[in-house]
């Protein structure tokens, strides 16, 4: 039983190992996603969306993940690596365009408290419009705006229009401009700060116009990314969406589809919030879906732009599921088998004689008996006194080549049986205690010869000797015993011998097998006579 349980936890804390990756889907979502539009190769200090967990440096209590392909992977905190977080700041150095996608931040305020936030990180290759924030004004004579991408961390802030530099503010982040005619354009401020000794930028621009200018641009996707891959599982159903941008209240004249081996395909295409929103839908996906990419095709007045995807299909866990539960059976079966044969497996290989030499332990005996002779009554005591003179020495003995000590039968005449107890109780290697009475008996047994206190004490207090208790009479509870021997029988139960089993002498019976596993390796040569 010890080795199955030492297996069954092995098994739990490899699986709890293998599960862990410290992302919890438990957590509370408190507020919506927030998306952020930067460019690739400048650098990107993304504090958590959240002014409470901005300010955590603990690293214990912030844990921050990305989702790819909706899988969670955990972000590093090693600062050697490109991307990588402290506390409730994430930071890209620099930005590259795989880093797009969706990113988890998680904040323990205590052992069963979870928050996380969602945030959205858009990688552009350059400025596009649809990264732009949009700021209108009418009559008014100075318009201010604040830098999308200042975070108050001692950024150094410079106010550009086009590639002209407007103005150089330090580390403030407003700009504040007087109207003209030329005030409409883009503006694009530059935040630039040190990370461990290393210069980084991050931008972020706002184009102002008129309230009632309508701007029209080329086609700019927001959704899906060039060349992604969308994992998908056979016959269920996904829904592609192409998401466009083609300026500020632009609602005609446009052309948002998908299509697949240049053949167009039927789609839901409508306008939401500003942009061109398409929409395909597979009710079964088939491997024939599989074979061709899907693109996104977005046609203005002037220009024609296309993106495209390809579906792949995740790689199924019931193989690896299947695997891991036959390898459990394997090892949950296996430890059943060693425990269930321990004893017989033990037996077998020391019917090879294998370390079945004389040893140099200083020992004489291989068991040292002790019954109760005195104060039981003429059946009991008859019982016991045939299996210690009788039955023992056949089996143990004769049969197995083990040497027994037996008070009694190996006295020297004429020499005082007490004073020598101990003494060859020190030569003996294991001590057979055969049960005194049956529980009927409460009264002759409550009082134990000195062989028996010798052997408790060796066995309880010293810790010398390896006990085997043999009970011959049904006791159902062991109360009317000495304290001593109650405590012993709690700690090892006892081996019952029925004289009533046809193999009651047979020594490859169950009873005999665990009487020879708890006894010693028996010794190849033997002596009948010791004189001590």
């Amino acid at each position: 039983m010890t080795e199955l349980r030492v297996i069954i936890c092995f098994l739990a804390e490899f699986i709890m190992a293998c599960a862990s990756i410290n992302y919890s889907p438990q957590c509370r979502q408190i507020q919506d996603a927030v998306t952020v539009k930067v460019i690739q190769e400048e650098g990107l200090r993304l504090p958590c969306p959240n002014s409470g967990c901005e300010q955590v440096i603990n690293d214990s209590l912030i844990f921050w993940f990305k989702n790819e392909s909706d899988e969670i992977q955990p972000i590093s905190m090693e600062e050697t690596k490109r991307v990588h977080y402290h506390g409730g700041m994430l930071y890209f150095l620099p930005l590259s365009l795989n880093d797009s996608g969706i990113y988890i931040t998680q904040w323990w305020r205590n052992a069963h408290k979870c928050y996380e936030f969602v945030t959205e990180i858009v990688v552009y290759e350059n400025i596009y419009l649809s990264q732009v924030y949009t700021t209108f004004f009418e009559q008014q004579n100075i318009l201010s705006f604040d830098c999308p991408v200042w975070q108050d961390k001692g950024e150094n802030i410079s106010w550009y229009k086009r590639t002209i530099l407007v103005s150089l503010k330090g580390q403030h982040p407003t700009l504040k401009i007087y109207q003209t005619k030329e005030t409409k354009g883009i503006y694009t401020c530059i935040c630039t700060w040190e990370h461990h000794g290393q210069l980084y930028n991050t931008s972020g621009s706002h184009e102002v116009l008129e309230k009632d200018d309508a701007v029209a641009f080329p086609p700019t996707f927001q959704h899906p990314i060039n060349n992604s891959v969308e994992f998908v599982n056979l016959g269920e159903e996904v829904k592609l969406n192409c998401l466009v941008f083609f300026g500020n209240k632009v609602n005609s004249n446009r052309i948002v589809r998908w299509e697949r081996n240049s053949s167009k395909l039927d789609c839901d295409t409508r306008i939401e919030n500003g942009s061109w929103l398409s929409s395909f839908t597979i009710s079964q996906v088939s491997e024939t879906d599989l074979q061709y990419p899907y693109c996104c095709v977005a046609r203005s007045l002037t220009k024609m732009e296309f993106v495209c995807i390809t579906l792949k299909t995740r790689e199924s866990l019931l193989p690896i599921t299947v695997t891991f539960s036959c390898m459990v059976m394997f090892l949950l079966l296996a430890a059943g088998m060693v425990k269930w044969f321990t004893v017989d497996l033990v037996l077998f290989f020391r019917s090879f004689r294998i370390m079945q030499r004389k040893r140099d332990d200083g020992k004489v005996y291989d068991a040292y008996v002790i019954y109760q002779k005195d104060n039981v009554d003429e059946i009991t005591g008859s019982k016991a006194d045939y299996f210690v003179n009788k039955i023992l020495p056949a089996v143990l003995e004769k049969d197995c080549g083990f040497k027994l000590y037996i008070e009694g039968r190996d006295d020297l005449p004429g020499e005082d049986c007490t004073a020598f107890i101990e003494p060859r109780m020190q030569l003996s290697r294991r001590l057979i205690a055969v049960l005194p009475g049956s529980s009927h008996h409460q009264g002759a047994t409550a009082s134990l010869c000195y062989d028996w206190h010798v052997g408790l004490h060796r066995v309880l207090v010293e810790q010398e000797l390896r006990v085997i208790l043999i009970q011959l009479d049904d006791m159902k509870e062991y109360s009317h015993l000495p304290l001593g021997l109650q405590h012993l029988l709690q700690k090892t139960p006892p081996l019952r011998w029925d004289e009533r089993n046809s193999r009651a002498t047979c020594p490859s019976s169950c009873f005999w097998k665990q009487v020879r596993y708890m006894m010693p390796v028996p010794s190849v040569s033997s002596s009948r006579d010791v004189d001590i």
